[in-house]
């Protein structure tokens, strides 16, 4: 009777590994390491470390897997390198289960055996701040990260596993108590910055490129300076996770009306708003229309930007709600033309007056004939329904002067300056 072929065996080989290891950050599962756990107990005890970097899903909605796996990699090799410098490799690092976002590092009797309680948690307290350390750079989308441990006690009397199993189910308990904790405390201080308006307004210019003068200002949110919440992007993380989007967003909306007060006249005012949020009464009725005039504003100087990161669900819906807006007045923005959510569904239903072409479109677009093909075919679908394009991204004199030549007329971004408090009319370049 003849055996499995060879490439039937190398199929299961590979089902195998896949099964057993992570092929993003190249680590185990835990599961295919309770041998070499077993000798680490050294017939005593062994410590358990459980991370868990929180919200990457929705991360990885936003910016792709690429990035995603990006952050997985830059924590592991954080990991991994506190191992080699503090613990001589001594800690077994693996993941709970692959592809996911909680990992389980193995502490040794032998690092523990003077002051097992003590040892443990300093080990555990510096790998997540040599974690926090390298992740810095991720946070401001939204991040957090969550830390547990427990000391699993070897009884040959108890499957070794189970024990293994109980053991990070302790420690990931842990971690969930201080990520209730971290949510508790993210919202009492978030209601905090909501009732004291503690929010500050920066405007960042959109130019025409022929004669550099600004156009229009895009309103730009920030939180409380030297806090975790300045950033936009954490700051709407929290606030979503925290059931405060709404009040976030309405918040948001007319701190940004109220710091536009010194716009200059006949420029438009960009203000970024979530699809989900624009049935908010106070702006569908006369509210919103009474506040612009306090501040000297039209609904007709007014720009809804709608960024692209978050789904519509019922479009028929929406261009109804979207058409109440424009019958006041007010005019729509997509934003990130070209990623994301960006369909010509959305665009065909919603009508708007201004598309904001995505900046991996525009940056070093003078050097790539493919990103240069793409954005002369969104320039042709802007003319088709008489929207202007508006390229996001500006940094470079080339990628401006590519875009000219396409046939764009206006751009925004850091070669015309900074977000900042005040209004330039025209603009220098550097």
């Amino acid at each position: 009777m003849a055996g499995p072929s060879k490439d039937k065996l190398l199929n299961e080989i590979i089902a195998l590994k896949s099964a057993l290891y992570d092929s993003a950050t190249t680590l185990p599962s835990y599961s295919s390491c309770f041998e070499n756990l077993k000798q680490m107990t050294q017939n005593h005890f062994l410590g358990v470390v459980y991370l868990q970097i929180a919200d990457l899903e929705r991360i990885e909605a936003v910016v792709g897997f690429q990035r995603y796996e990006d952050m997985l990699r830059a924590a592991v090799s954080s990991m991994i390198q506190y191992n080699e410098k503090q613990c001589g490799g001594q800690l077994m690092l693996t993941q709970r289960g692959v592809f996911n976002d909680e990992y389980c590092l193995f502490v040794p009797y032998e690092l523990l055996a003077r002051d097992p309680l003590e040892s443990l948690e300093t080990i555990a307290g510096d790998i997540l701040k040599a974690l926090r350390t390298t992740m810095n750079g991720f946070v401001k989308q939204g991040l957090s990260l969550h830390a547990g441990h427990s000391l699993l006690h070897y009884n040959p009397f108890v499957r070794f596993e189970r024990s293994v199993h109980h053991g990070i189910a302790d420690a990931a308990g842990l971690a969930g108590k201080q990520e209730e904790t971290d949510r508790v405390l993210h919202e009492m201080e978030l209601r905090r910055i909501l009732a004291q308006g503690r929010l500050k307004t920066l405007f960042h210019p959109i130019v025409q490129f022929d004669t550099l003068e600004c156009v229009a200002y895009e309103a730009l949110i920030r939180g409380p300076e030297g806090t975790p919440y300045q950033a936009p992007d954490r700051l709407f993380s929290f606030a979503t996770q925290c059931g405060l989007g709404w009040d976030l967003d309405r918040l948001c909306k007319k701190t940004a009306i109220r710091s536009a007060a010194g716009k200059p006249k006949g420029t438009h005012l960009f203000i970024n708003t979530l699809p989900s949020t624009l049935d908010d009464p106070v702006f569908l009725e006369d509210g919103a229309e009474k506040m612009l005039a306090e501040f000297g504003m039209k609904p007709e100087e007014v720009v809804w930007e709608l960024t692209e990161r978050h789904a519509i669900q019922d479009f028929e819906d929406f261009a109804f709600l979207m058409k109440r807006y424009t019958d006041k007045g007010y005019k729509i923005a997509i934003d990130d033309v070209g990623t994301g959510y960006s369909s010509i569904q959305t665009i065909t239903h919603v009508r708007p007056v201004y598309l904001k072409v995505d900046i991996t479109l525009v940056s070093r677009v003078h050097e790539n004939l493919l990103k240069q093909e793409l954005v002369s075919s969104l320039l042709s679908l802007a003319n088709n329904i008489h929207a202007v394009l508006i390229a996001e991204g500006v940094e470079t004199r080339e990628d401006m002067e590519t875009m000219k030549r396409l046939g764009v007329q206006f751009g925004q971004g850091f070669l015309f300056g900074f977000p900042a408090a005040e209004f330039p009319q025209r603009i220098k370049l550097p």
